[in-house]
């Protein structure tokens, strides 16, 4: 397929470089540029803006950070870009199943949503699912693309449906991380040796299998990673606005921990440094 790949954040270069390697004619573009020198020397074509699409490309995958900048990228001015009248769009961000449904209103059936399960690196090695919603022939039209992953999660025709599904998978994440980063701090406070306590995460059958891969960044003291707090908390926010009113308590108290330890200087880190909640980055 020809594909563009716009947003050169951690996942969209994962994802454009997968798309590389598995033979596709591909484009990339990115607001700040500079961020896709690799991709370039790989073969890619790196546009000067978002409407300069080449001929017959079938799909434009859209990479951002939040639903800001997704709608800035997407529909600028509120109105979907002509020049992305004929490739399937397929937005890939965890945004609200709002701007889904906004995007939807513009893009009609060639808005497919499409939101990831796992990190970068599982996407450059093919390992990550994709939540997959839209009409059944936007869908289809990328089956060249899901084939070089794990395989689609199918949510069915409404793409607002997809962000649901990645929202609930974020939230079994974020909280049960909150609930095994308290776990660490208590056993901290107690006195117990990380070999020990270390020793207890891996091979306890309460920590579920998704936090496992967790477990090293919670003891890394830089925690190294590209999920950081202030994204964990936007999605536990979008989660909370699924069903506003409902009590959430869990869920909320995991969101204002999120909030409250980007706040203390790990804003860049990974969410796994919630477990410094309580103690700045510069302590």
């Amino acid at each position: 397929m020809r594909v563009t790949v716009v947003g050169m954040g951690n996942m969209g270069r994962a994802l454009a470089g997968r798309l590389l390697s598995g033979g596709h004619a591909l484009e990339v573009w990115n607001r700040t540029p500079g961020r896709a020198g690799e991709l370039v020397a790989a073969g890619a074509t790196e546009l000067a803006a978002p409407d300069d699409l080449a001929p017959g490309t079938e799909a434009v995958f859209v990479c951002s950070a939040d639903d800001r900048s997704v709608l800035d990228i997407a529909a600028p001015g509120g109105a979907a870009r002509a020049s992305w009248s004929e490739p399937v769009v397929a937005v890939m961000s965890t945004v609200s199943p709002q701007t889904l449904s906004a995007l939807h209103r513009l893009y009609g059936d060639r808005l497919v949503a499409a939101p990831i399960l796992g990190a970068p690196q599982a996407v450059t090695s093919g390992e990550a699912v994709f939540v997959i919603a839209g009409a059944e022939f936007a869908r289809s039209a990328l089956a060249p693309v899901w084939e070089l992953f794990a395989g689609p999660f199918d949510a069915g025709d409404d793409p607002a449906r997809a962000a649901v599904v990645k929202l609930l998978n974020n939230q079994l994440l974020m909280t049960g991380l909150a609930a095994v980063a308290e776990t660490v701090r208590v056993a901290r406070a107690a006195g117990l040796d990380e070999a020990t306590l270390t020793a207890l995460l891996r091979e306890s059958a309460m920590v579920p299998a998704g936090l496992r891969n967790r477990i090293d960044g919670l003891f890394d003291p830089r925690h190294a990673g590209w999920f950081t707090p202030g994204l964990g908390a936007k999605d536990l926010g979008h989660f909370l606005g699924l069903a506003p009113g409902a009590p959430l308590p869990v869920t909320q108290a995991a969101h204002d921990a999120y909030v409250r330890v980007a706040a203390d200087g790990w804003d860049t880190a990974d969410i796994t440094a919630l477990v410094e909640l309580g103690r700045t980055a510069s302590d």
